[in-house]
């Protein structure tokens, strides 16, 4: 199956894709030579997402290829768009950050960048898990080793692409498991706990997204494992809700720094001041602050 999708401009598919590789150990989300590549379950099955841009920033144009084949077309569109964050008011951020000078440059160099997320919440939820106080690289070359042994996957031609893991396939796994996959014990125990939760319908991630964001942190951070951060991080990657803010994130709080032309690293209040002016769009705005950081530490062809 073949289609296409034309986002709203302007739309920078090499930045928003080539985030993702970044990490050349995660196995999850793929991208090389300008095509992103990711398996999906759709209807309790997987099938390859590829896309690519045929299109510009000004004028974007994405070409959508599917195997094998499916008659999900509207549900696979929609999910892709979630995604890529193909329907976000990029112009209403634009607007407010344009305001202030300094972000108008960071704007110059990321124009076009969308805030990629994942296709379900619980993901981003086991994604913040094994990101707790850990270095990034470390976190995704570990969690390459859970999606391979937990989530399903599909054989397109003489290569196999992985899904993420489901809750239910995660239910039923032993602590001690992902602890040979070099997780700590105690994460270990953390992903299983919070899966069986998902699983046996104790908390419903999906209904949360319409909760406001202080019920949210309430319900999930009595869970043992679960913290402010590791929620703030899965409500913006999952649920799209940038009204939440990770202000305690290292690399966040590296980047307010740099932002500020400080010596010393801002504090966690500092971050919530400088970011509070942008309203629903602060996390957003966290995100390409993050994203600029790395992109004046690393020459632009390792990041597209």
């Amino acid at each position: 199956m073949k289609f296409f999708i034309t986002p709203s401009p302007p739309f920078n598919f090499g930045l928003v894709a080539g985030l993702y590789s970044r990490f050349p150990t995660q196995c999850v989300d793929l991208y090389n030579k300008g095509i992103y590549e990711r398996a999906l379950s759709i209807k309790d099955k997987i099938h390859l997402v590829r896309a690519e841009s045929i299109g510009t920033v000004e004028e974007p144009k994405l070409t959508i290829e599917i195997f094998p084949d499916t008659s999900e077309k509207r549900l696979i569109k929609e999910k892709i768009k979630w995604m890529m964050g193909i329907d976000y008011d990029i112009k209403g951020f634009y607007r407010i950050a344009k305001k202030d000078k300094r972000f108008s440059q960071i704007i110059n160099n990321l124009y076009g960048l969308r805030a990629p997320k994942t296709p379900t919440i619980f993901e981003a939820l086991i994604i913040a898990i094994t990101e707790q106080q850990i270095a990034l690289p470390v976190a995704i070359a570990i969690r390459k080793r859970l999606v391979e042994k937990y989530g399903k996957s599909v054989r397109i031609g003489n290569k196999r692409y992985y899904n993420f893991p489901s809750p239910e396939s995660l239910a039923k796994a032993k602590p001690e498991e992902i602890r040979k996959l070099k997780f700590s014990q105690k994460k270990s125990e953390y992903i299983v706990d919070i899966s069986k939760r998902v699983v046996n319908k104790e908390i419903d991630l999906e209904k949360m997204k319409k909760w406001d964001k202080e019920k949210v942190l309430d319900v999930l951070t009595e869970i043992k494992g679960i913290g402010p951060w590791t929620v703030e991080y899965m409500m913006c990657r999952g649920m799209g809700r940038y009204d939440a803010l990770p202000a305690t994130d290292i690399g966040l709080r590296a980047s307010v720094t740099q932002y500020l032309d400080k010596k010393e690293r801002v504090s966690e209040e500092e971050v919530r001041s400088v970011l509070e002016p942008f309203g629903k769009f602060k996390a957003f705005a966290a995100f390409y602050l993050i994203y600029n950081y790395a992109f004046q530490k690393y020459p632009q062809e390792k990041l597209i």
